[in-house]
C-alpha cells in the first residue's frame, strides 16, 4: 500500500510600497520595518499588525507556498 502525502500549501502576505517597490512580510515580529523611500511601515506579529504611510501608496500582496 503506498503512502500519500498531502500537499500543504502557507498563505504569506506581504505589503509592497507603490513609490519604490519594496515588498515588507507582514510579520516583522514586532519590529517596525520600513520600505526604501519611507512612504510605508509594518510592524506585526501573530496578534496585530499596524500599518504606517498613506492607504493610496500600499499595496497588499498574497502568495501560496507549498510546503
Amino acid at each position: 500500500m503506498q503512502k500519500q502525502t498531502a500537499n500543504k500549501i502557507k498563505k504569506e502576505v506581504y505589503w509592497r510600497c507603490k513609490k519604490c517597490g519594496d515588498e515588507i512580510y507582514w510579520n516583522t515580529h514586532k519590529s517596525m520595518t520600513y520600505c526604501k523611500c519611507g512612504a510605508l511601515g509594518v510592524d506585526g506579529c501573530e496578534f496585530y499588525l499596524r500599518l504606517i504611510g498613506n492607504e493610496a501608496d500600499r499595496e497588499e500582496i498574497k502568495r501560496q507556498k507549498k510546503i
